[in-house]
């Protein structure tokens, strides 16, 4: 009687460990789905062993578990996790970062993405946990003990025989490259991803948040004081007192613009106002966005620096002291506001504004929620807002309509519909930027009936990429000139001799304080006006691929990608808190 007891703690945790197996493999299938739909198809032996121990670390809470029907709670976490890496790739070609789950307020922006997003092979990233049900109710329940226990012996060894097995992987395998400071992980998410899998790069992403160590400070602080000698504007002196406007479109691309289908114009106005006197045109302009996308176009333009190499700024640092553009201009004595179809709490822009020394912020500039009217709606309230201003000022205005997945509206009618596009996606861009190239032509020439076009000056760039030109061409290699957005000057004052060369988002900043004769800011940024005499004519796309000309020196890639390390760092260490009072002459 005395073993009793005894026999039955034995067998439940016999029987807890061979369901725990059984999950783990469960688990172990799901993984392999979603890495083949994140596209990582060369894996390597440790690779494959990695993943089958973060399939045992994830299904080790359920040991514990003592009601079975439990784990389906459990199961349906993971697989919405699961989902949504798989979701987010498809958009965004990375990994999403733990730091965006907490803007839980972009969902609302994000329902009919998602929705788009989702394929029909997806079912196979949830089907182990359907398989797990159909066992529970029909085979754990009847199966006969005798065989039961048979089986149990045979996955417990198979248990066993792989945790070995990932246990000498992992220890005679170590994931190399990403060890240093600029080691690859910090460039290149999906890699990484795939390298350290997934509990790894949880325990990476939470080490961020950690903040800063020591020699990450001292690295730091030694590159910024060796730009305070630095020239990156070219300080020509400008006409003050004109107002700026910035059309932060949503993912605009170059390859469009001036693109011309069997006589149908992709942007027929934009071409038009690119021809026009005092118009300056950068068509190489290089999109630097990480995990915060539109969000991150808005610190970089504002700021001049790069965004976090993981997570999004406006998530995790809201609360930073950054020198501004904003802050620049107020400096002068103008009025700065941000005008949004978004609500304040899309990418927590609410925040951000007040971050970036935005006086006002205007949301909600809309009467309906619908993706392809958004444009439309946001310039007619923009508008009397803009004529009641103060001027100077400086207004940013971030749109909506081009925002993935692109819906028509069915007013949207166009002489695209007549030529053959066989990929939908492409056809349906082309003709949404049609209906926000007319958005725009119809600002602009509102404003200069009321007055404000001839004493502005009208920047228009994308704010980040979306359906990169390998896409159009159905060419699955993606290279650094597929991803390129406009930066668009109607109304410049000075002119470039560089508008045909590589330029970086990041440059936007400085040359912006240059057209507004800012440049005795305290802080010009990491990047390089274009109105200076030389420019690099070389940038770095998120994943570490470039673009630029022929012949450049290694010196100057180099100077070029540390900004991606060193913005990292002034983000997490809020080094302008303590150093804004710099002067980079």
């Amino acid at each position: 009687m005395n073993n009793i007891p005894e026999k039955k703690l034995l067998f439940l945790l016999y029987d807890r460990t061979v369901i725990y197996l059984i999950l783990v493999m469960l688990l172990y299938l799901s993984m392999g789905e979603v890495y083949h739909n994140i596209q990582i198809h060369y894996i390597k032996d440790y690779v494959l062993f990695r993943r089958w121990g973060d399939a045992m670390l994830i299904a080790f809470p359920l040991l514990f578990v003592r009601k079975k029907i439990l784990a389906f709670p459990y199961l349906l976490l993971i697989n919405l996790y699961f989902l949504s890496i798989v979701w987010y790739y498809r958009v965004y070609s990375t990994i999403m970062p733990l730091s965006s789950y907490l803007m839980v307020y972009n969902l609302d922006g994000l329902s009919l993405s998602i929705f788009r997003l989702a394929r029909f092979r997806d079912i196979f990233v949830v089907f182990p946990s359907v398989f797990w049900g159909i066992y529970y109710c029909f085979v754990y329940k009847k199966i006969n003990f005798l065989l039961w226990t048979r089986v149990r012996t045979s996955l417990f060894g198979l248990l066993l025989f792989g945790g070995i097995i990932t246990y000498y992987a992992c220890k005679q395998n170590p994931a190399p490259g990403y060890e240093s400071l600029n080691g690859l992980h910090t460039i290149e998410p999906v890699r990484a991803f795939k390298e350290f899998g997934f509990v790894h790069y949880w325990i990476y992403q939470i080490g961020i948040f950690q903040g800063v160590s020591e020699k990450e400070k001292e690295y730091a602080r030694e590159v910024m004081r060796s730009l305070e000698n630095g020239n990156n504007c070219a300080k020509k002196k400008v006409e003050s007192g004109r107002n700026l406007i910035l059309i932060l479109v949503e993912s605009l691309h170059s390859w469009p613009i001036g693109m011309c289908i069997d006589g149908v114009e992709i942007t027929p106005h934009i071409n038009f106002l690119l021809k026009q006197n005092k118009t300056v045109y950068f068509p190489k302009e290089m999109p630097q966005v990480k995990d915060g996308r539109s969000s991150d176009a808005q610190l970089i333009i504002n700021t001049g620096i790069l965004p976090l190499l993981t997570g999004a700024a406006s998530a995790c640092y809201a609360a930073n002291t950054f020198p501004s553009l904003p802050a620049a201009l107020r400096e002068k004595g103008y009025m700065t506001a941000s005008f949004l179809w978004d609500d304040k709490n899309y990418w927590n822009q609410e925040a951000m504004s007040h971050a970036y020394h935005f006086e006002r912020l205007y949301d909600r500039l809309r009467d309906s929620e619908k993706f392809e009217q958004a444009d439309e709606q946001l310039f007619e309230k923009t508008l009397p807002l803009l004529v009641n201003l103060p001027q100077p000022f400086y207004a940013q205005i971030v749109t909506m309509s081009s925002h993935y997945p692109w819906i028509r509206s069915p007013h949207m009618k166009t002489l695209l519909d007549d030529l053959e596009i066989k990929n939908e996606d492409v056809k349906n861009y082309m003709v949404i930027l049609q209906y926000v190239d007319e958005c725009i032509w119809k600002f602009v020439i509102q404003l200069k009936e009321r007055g404000i076009y001839d004493n502005s000056i009208i920047v228009i760039t994308g704010d980040h990429d979306a359906l990169p030109y390998n896409e159009y061409e159905g060419r699955e290699e993606l290279r650094g000139e597929d991803c390129f957005v406009p930066f668009i000057i109607l109304n410049s004052p000075l002119t470039s001799e560089h508008t045909n060369k590589v330029i970086g988002q990041v440059d936007i900043y400085p040359s912006l304080l240059d057209l507004m004769g800012c440049t005795d800011y305290s802080f010009t940024g990491l990047g390089e006006s274009v109105f200076s005499n030389e420019i690099s004519d070389f940038a770095t796309y998120r994943t570490g691929i470039s673009a630029g000309g022929v012949n450049i020196p290694d010196s100057v890639k180099t100077q070029r990608e540390r900004c991606w390390i060193l913005s990292d760092i002034l983000l997490r260490m809020d080094y302008f808190k303590t150093n804004t009072m710099l002067s980079f002459q």
